[in-house]
C-alpha cells in the first residue's frame, strides 16, 4: 500500500499568512459586532473517492465541514488512504488524513482559517461515564455498552484525563501540535464535545425523555454532571492546545469574544416550552464559562431559533440543514438581535453561481454582519458541485460589496 507520510503531506501545505490573516479579520469583526470590509466566504474542497458504496470525504476522514468551491489536490490521488478504522487507531493516520483538507483549503482563496481535530466521534464525552465506542471499517465510531442509570452518576470529575477517549485526544493533539511547529497558520481545534442535550441522548437513548417527566431530579442531575464534565474538558483541551478560555479555532472558522461550540440536534425534538426548562439552562451553563460561543443544529429549529437568539451567551447558530431555512427571513432576525449565522444559504438546482453569489449578497444588504458565509450545493448532497476558479468567485462576491 502506498501511504503517504506525515512529512510528504506537511510539504505539500503551503499556508498564504496574508490571505489567512485578512480572513481572521474578517471573521472577528462578526463576534465584535463590528461590519467587515467584506462578509467573510470560506471557500475549500474536500477530495473524495467512492467507498463501501459511499461517496464523499466524510467517509474517509474523520472531519468535520467539508468546504466547496475551491481548488483540487490531484496530489491526493496518487496514494492509498486509510479506512476511518485504521484512523481511530493510528493518530498518525488521522494526521495524514486530516491534513489533505488543509492542503485544498490552503490553496484556495477565501476567508478560511486553517484548523482540523482530534476526531474521535460524537461519543468522546459519553466514554468518559464509561461508555463504549464501536464503528465499521468506513463508518463514524458510535456510542455503544451504556451503563446502568445511577452508573452515570458516579463519573470521577478529578480524573477525566485518563477517562474514555480522553488520552487518545490528548496523543492527538500533542502529536499534531508537534508536526505544525513550523506552520503557526495551522491549527488543531477542540474534540467533537457534543452538548449537554445531545450527551444525555447518547448516555440515555429515548429514555432521556422519560427521565424529564418521570424521574426530573435524575435528569437534572445528569445535566449537571454532564455540563461539569463538558466545562472541565474544555478547559483542559484549551490548555493542551494553547488556547484562550474566550477564543478558538474550528475548522474554517475563527473565534473570539467566545471560544466554545455547542451541539443541539436533539433538542428539535422537545417542544418550546420543554427546551426552555430541560435544555436550553444547560447549553448557556456550558457556553458561559467561555465568553460564549456558537450552536450548532441539524434539522429544522425554527421552534427553538428564539431561544438562541434571545441568549446572550449564543453568538452564532451553524444549521446543520441550512435548505430548509428562509435566509431573507432569518438574517434580518440575526441582525436585530446582534448575532450572526456560520453557514447560508444552499445553492439551488440549475441556479447559476453569479445568480447565487447575488441571492446571498441581497440577503446581507442591511446586515452585512450577520453571516460567515460558507457556499454549499445541494444541502445534503455531498457532491462537490460545479463552480468557477474560487478566485473569480471571491472576486464576484468582493464586488458585490464595494
Amino acid at each position: 500500500m502506498n501511504y503517504a507520510e506525515p512529512h510528504c503531506v506537511l510539504d505539500l501545505l503551503e499556508p498564504d499568512a496574508e490571505r489567512i490573516e485578512r480572513g481572521r479579520r474578517r471573521q472577528a469583526a462578526l463576534w465584535r459586532h463590528e461590519t467587515p470590509d467584506c462578509p467573510p466566504m470560506v471557500l475549500g474542497r474536500s477530495e473524495s473517492r467512492q467507498a463501501a458504496d459511499k461517496v464523499g470525504p466524510q467517509y474517509l476522514r474523520l472531519c468535520e465541514h467539508q468546504l466547496r468551491g475551491g481548488r483540487a489536490v490531484p496530489e491526493y490521488h496518487q496514494f492509498d488512504h486509510y479506512t476511518l478504522r485504521q484512523q481511530f487507531n493510528d493518530p498518525r493516520a488521522m494526521l495524514v488524513e486530516s491534513l489533505w483538507d488543509m492542503i485544498g483549503w490552503a490553496r484556495t482563496p477565501g476567508d478560511q482559517q486553517l484548523s482540523f481535530r482530534p476526531n474521535y466521534g460524537v461519543g468522546t464525552v459519553a466514554s468518559v461515564f464509561g461508555c463504549g465506542t464501536d464503528m465499521g471499517e468506513n463508518d463514524m465510531p458510535w456510542v455503544a455498552d451504556r451503563p446502568a442509570k445511577d452508573k452515570l452518576l458516579e463519573v470521577d470529575l478529578d480524573r477525566l484525563d485518563g477517562a474514555g477517549l480522553i488520552p487518545r485526544v490528548i496523543e492527538f493533539i500533542q502529536l499534531a501540535r508537534e508536526a505544525l511547529r513550523d506552520l503557526p497558520r495551522v491549527h488543531v481545534f477542540m474534540p467533537d464535545l457534543q452538548g449537554p442535550m445531545n450527551t444525555a441522548f447518547l448516555l440515555r437513548q429515548q429514555d432521556v425523555f422519560f427521565d424529564m417527566v418521570d424521574d426530573p431530579d435524575y435528569y437534572h442531575r445528569l445535566m449537571e454532571i454532564v455540563c461539569e464534565i463538558y466545562i472541565r474538558l474544555t478547559r483542559r483541551l484549551k490548555a493542551e492546545l494553547g488556547e484562550p478560555l474566550d477564543a478558538a479555532y474550528h475548522g474554517a472558522m475563527y473565534m473570539t469574544k467566545g471560544g466554545a461550540r455547542v451541539v443541539d440536534d436533539v433538542s428539535i425534538m422537545l417542544s418550546p416550552r420543554q427546551y426552555e426548562e430541560y435544555s436550553l439552562p444547560y447549553a448557556r451553563k456550558c457556553l458561559a464559562p467561555f465568553g460564549g460561543g456558537w450552536i450548532h443544529s441539524c434539522g429544522d429549529i425554527s421552534h427553538q431559533l428564539r431561544f438562541y437568539l434571545e441568549a446572550p451567551e449564543i453568538k452564532c447558530v451553524n444549521f446543520g440543514e441550512p435548505e430548509k431555512y428562509d435566509f431573507a427571513e432569518v438574517l434580518p432576525r440575526f441582525a436585530a438581535a446582534g448575532k450572526f449565522c456560520y453557514g447560508g444559504p444552499v445553492r439551488r438546482a440549475g441556479e447559476a453561481v453569479a445568480d447565487y453569489l447575488g441571492r446571498v449578497a441581497g440577503y446581507l444588504r442591511t446586515g452585512p454582519n450577520t453571516l460567515i458565509f460558507m457556499p454549499r450545493y445541494g444541502g445534503q448532497d455531498m457532491s462537490e458541485g460545479d463552480w468557477p476558479d474560487p478566485a473569480d468567485t471571491l472576486a464576484w462576491w468582493e464586488d458585490a460589496f464595494r
